[in-house]
């Protein structure tokens, strides 16, 4: 069972997370995990604009544009299209993801100065994307079952109350631990904190303004701050639209050169 939770993985390009009535607070941190979980398959794909803006420790910005295609298939298998649109050193950069519920996700990143695809191995996917906060690893999904998960206590966070819970890998590949808040009211996580192998802080993702588009509540605006390093990514998503019947043949290596 794959799980994004974390508020990560292809959450932060296209966060698909319906509204749900408050739960019994004696609700498990699996089932509340598992809750957020199930909510994520209410629409069969999405398209998404992307604004990313790169902020170094000094404050300094550059601003990066995006387009985002998602397809869910009834095997709970997904796939998933980055295209970079701007500037002109990343523009027709692509990146592709194949999750399938039983193995290991894909990736290729397609680097057009090189005209070549390359796969990201599962050493790599520790690594920066495109010099961002977020990992390849951040940009897949975790199986649910590979973490033990507790209910640390339930407080408000941003005016909202929301359940705090301890997320553990059973094997640490890239990190300690992961705490993540998730809203009460439905389900969509509000924060993230991030701690590296060594159990130290590491980084912060906030996921802000939700907005009801077709019926399923979506954070548009989300941050990645690493407090190791000083640097943010921000993402603003705009213009996402549900269920418009994406083609398969959208999510090949061979599309990945052809640009948005």
């Amino acid at each position: 069972m794959k799980w994004n939770g974390t508020g990560l993985g292809f959450i932060c390009l296209c966060i698909v997370m319906a509204a749900a009535p408050c739960m019994s607070a004696d609700m498990t941190a699996y089932e509340i995990v598992k809750k957020s979980e199930d909510l994520l398959d209410q629409a069969k794909d999405s398209q998404t604009d992307i604004l990313m803006t790169l902020v170094n420790k000094k404050g300094q910005t550059r601003e990066r544009t995006l387009s985002a295609s998602v397809k869910k298939y009834e095997d709970d298998s997904s796939k998933s299209l980055l295209f970079f649109n701007s500037p002109a050193d990343v523009k027709g950069t692509s990146f592709l993801v194949w999750t399938d519920e039983s193995k290991d996700d894909k990736q290729w990143l397609y680097l057009p100065a090189l005209q070549r695809v390359r796969q990201i191995s599962s050493s790599g996917k520790g690594e920066s994307f495109m010099g961002t906060e977020f990992t390849f690893f951040d940009m897949g999904s975790q199986d649910i079952d590979d973490y033990t998960f507790t209910l640390l206590k339930e407080e408000d966070f941003d005016g909202e109350q929301c359940y705090v819970i301890e997320a553990i890998p059973k094997e640490v590949e890239f990190y300690n631990k992961i705490t993540i808040w998730i809203r009460k009211g439905n389900f969509i996580p509000a924060k993230a904190d991030f701690y590296d192998t060594k159990g130290e802080y590491l980084k912060q993702g906030l996921f802000a303004n939700v907005k009801n588009i077709q019926g399923i509540n979506t954070p548009t605006h989300i941050e990645m701050k690493n407090v190791q390093n000083s640097r943010t990514t921000i993402l603003e998503l705009s213009n996402i639209v549900y269920d418009t019947g994406l083609k398969d043949d959208i999510f090949t290596e061979r599309y990945m050169k052809r640009g948005k």
